[in-house]
């Protein structure tokens, strides 16, 4: 073994964006907190973090939540969405 991290630890989301579309990809631990992956998505983009809302499976995503405690695979979307839309 070469040291390197393992597959077996990390995990890679999309996160797609509702305003246009554009996915974004990240590779995550599946133990790191999702708040970790919702704040890179929101300084990459230059969105609040408090106007955007993100959902896996159209449940909302709560940021101490990890990717192993929902069961998430690679390749799976997480949606973000601008809160407050419609409403």
């Amino acid at each position: 073994m070469s040291g390197g991290r393992s597959d077996e630890d990390t995990v890679n989301l999309k996160v797609q964006f509702n305003r246009d579309g554009v996915q974004t990809f990240f590779r995550v631990k599946r133990s790191t907190k999702l708040q970790k992956l919702m704040e890179a998505f929101c300084k990459n983009r230059s969105l609040d973090p408090k106007s955007i809302e993100f959902t896996f499976d159209s449940v909302r995503l709560e940021k101490n939540k990890t990717p192993e405690q929902l069961g998430m695979e690679d390749g799976d979307l997480i949606d973000a969405l601008v809160s407050g839309d419609g409403a």
